[in-house]
């Protein structure tokens, strides 16, 4: 093979890697279409999430009886900074005078947005609370990783974009007795976002049986 022929290899070479380069770079800029939300996967996850959560929380107040773990004796807190009890809201209700503006109405796609925050933000500070209670001698309690897998199947149903949480670092000295506090505060304020959610999931169940379209818009 001559000098000749050894150049023009090269020069095939060259080009074929130029190609599959800029080829690469056409992929690249393509922008991701995110697909919308699976509703059947979301109409089964919400009724499976609110019966972990229902049972976790049950777990919790036998296991932490003297930690004042019942709906009674603990300070209710919203660590979300979503509205969702007012987006979800069905406008039936708002037909009868609730308090929203007769001019508002329900946003399928904002109102499960919503709830895709939510999940997000209790997921979070589920896993900061796991991450101090693993640490724990005892083993009093620990979180329930089925309640955890039903979360994420329900975000996984939504299919929304996830936003950089802030997250408060566990101390290096865990306090074990604040930890499963913040359990028992997580847990109840969970639980009540979830029935939200579910009420929503009956809504959705009744807009499926009731319009022709189904949910081919999420408005």
């Amino acid at each position: 093979m001559g000098p000749r022929r050894d150049a023009q290899l090269r020069y095939t070479f060259l080009i074929a890697i130029l190609i599959g380069l800029s080829q690469v770079n056409w992929v690249k800029s393509i922008p991701v279409i995110q697909s919308e939300p699976s509703m059947h996967q979301y109409l089964r996850g919400s009724k499976n999430l609110l019966g972990t959560v229902t049972e976790t929380l049950q777990q919790a107040r036998q296991k932490l009886e003297l930690y004042s773990c019942s709906l009674e004796e603990i300070d209710h807190e919203d660590i979300t900074e979503s509205n969702t009890g007012r987006v979800c809201l069905p406008p039936e209700l708002i037909k009868n005078g609730s308090c929203l503006d007769s001019k508002e109405k329900l946003s399928v796609k904002l109102c499960l947005k919503s709830i895709y925050k939510d999940l997000e933000t209790y997921k979070t500070e589920f896993k900061v609370v796991e991450e101090t209670l693993a640490k724990d001698p005892t083993r009093q309690i620990s979180l329930d990783q089925n309640m955890l897998a039903a979360i994420d199947e329900m975000m996984q149903a939504l299919n929304f974009s996830s936003e950089n949480m802030t997250v408060t670092p566990s101390p290096k000295e865990p306090d074990f007795y604040k930890a499963k506090v913040k359990l028992c505060l997580l847990l109840h304020a969970f639980r009540i976002r979830v029935v939200t959610i579910d009420r929503m999931r009956n809504y959705l169940c009744f807009l499926k049986d009731s319009s022709p379209s189904g949910f081919r818009s999420l408005g």
